[in-house]
């Protein structure tokens, strides 16, 4: 794998394969914080799902105990 083609991917993909060991790894992790100094995201965004059912936090509420 070169550079250029590391550099053409997107950010999903990337994010997908931060975990190889080697030089493609490596060539990935650098990838990805040479676009996150700049600022510059290419492709979609991860889907995430957010559960209706969690308990809401208390952290943060002040409470006046008399």
């Amino acid at each position: 794998m070169q550079l250029l083609e590391v550099m053409n991917m997107n950010n999903l993909d990337l994010l997908s394969r931060i975990g190889e060991q080697g030089s493609e790894g490596a060539m990935v992790r650098k990838e990805l914080q040479r676009r996150e100094a700049i600022g510059y995201w290419k492709g979609g965004f991860a889907k995430y799902e957010i559960k209706d059912d969690e308990v809401e936090s208390v952290v943060g509420i002040v409470r006046i105990v008399k």
